[in-house]
């Protein structure tokens, strides 16, 4: 795992990770050239798996297209759309296809998405994931039985650290921690202090925290609601003055939010990089840099 994600927050630099969704039409040389085009402003791409429940192309093959391109990809692994069995073959797809970061999810619930008729499964939790994903690199699968030990991997995990209440959160955070993640991702923040409570929270825990970053689109400012959009939630001062410009002014200052945001993480020094979505404007990331 020569230069992962992993060793690079733990010698201190500053990581900065894109989020791209598969596409739905399978067609991937449009997102391969975008990530191509981020080479030297971004470390990662982290690669989502049906994000917020919306159908999308195969997140494994995906990821290992962009890791055969040169870039280095996070796979996300959601416990909502498998069992065990097909978690686990997911794991031993990624060492086939040389990918050695993963995000483990549990995954939003299909109500919040656009197949609302579908069945989760959750055979696991996110916890349950990185216990297996551990106990494979060790020569166990899920139900105990012998394999050849996996490669290890780096291993990250998403915390809403603007949840109210926080208790919960922490509380799964640190289950998370004992189940042997690597790297916290957060749900997007808009503002610093929303990360004060939760970095606090973990006190003692030497897991390092990557904070996540949304460029919203107009539409979702102009529905937004608490819990629309699931784990984020957008300071409501912000919402309304957002909700009074235009939409080209909206462009404007929602991606000059966002651009002084990652500055001032980086400058406060109590995060290890930043995790950037932009569904629909991916192609403003590399201003905002």
């Amino acid at each position: 795992m020569a230069d992962s994600i992993c060793e690079r927050v733990r010698s201190g630099s500053f990581e900065v990770v894109g989020r791209l969704d598969p596409p739905r039409n399978g067609n991937l040389s449009q997102l391969v050239a975008l990530a191509a085009s981020w080479k030297g402003k971004i470390g990662s791409v982290l690669v989502t798996d049906n994000a917020s429940a919306r159908l999308g192309g195969s997140a494994l093959l995906t990821a290992e297209r962009l890791g055969r391109e040169g870039i280095e990809p996070i796979l996300t692994v959601s416990c909502r759309d498998g069992n065990r069995i097909a978690l686990g073959s997911t794991v031993l797809g990624a060492v086939a296809a040389s990918l050695r970061t993963l995000l483990c999810v549990s995954g939003d619930h299909p109500a919040f998405g656009d197949h609302q008729d579908a069945k989760p499964v959750y055979d696991m939790d996110s916890v349950q994931l990185i216990a297996m994903v551990r106990n494979m690199e060790q020569g166990r699968d899920a139900s105990g039985n012998e394999l050849e030990p996996l490669p290890r991997f780096c291993l990250a995990a998403a915390a809403c650290a603007s949840a109210d209440p926080l208790a919960p959160q922490l509380s799964k955070a640190r289950k998370k921690v004992r189940a042997g993640v690597d790297i916290f991702v957060t749900l997007p923040v808009f503002r610093v202090d929303q990360l004060e409570p939760f970095l606090n929270g973990l006190g003692e825990i030497s897991v390092k925290v990557i904070a996540g970053v949304l460029l919203p689109r107009y539409e979702e400012v102009v529905s937004y609601k608490d819990g629309s959009i699931p784990g984020t939630f957008i300071p409501h001062d912000l919402v309304e003055q957002w909700r009074a410009m235009d939409p080209g002014a909206f462009s404007s200052a929602s991606a000059d939010h966002v651009k002084r945001l990652v500055a001032d993480l980086r400058s406060w020094g109590k995060v290890a990089g930043v995790c950037i979505s932009a569904p629909g404007r991916e192609d403003e990331i590399l201003g905002i840099l």
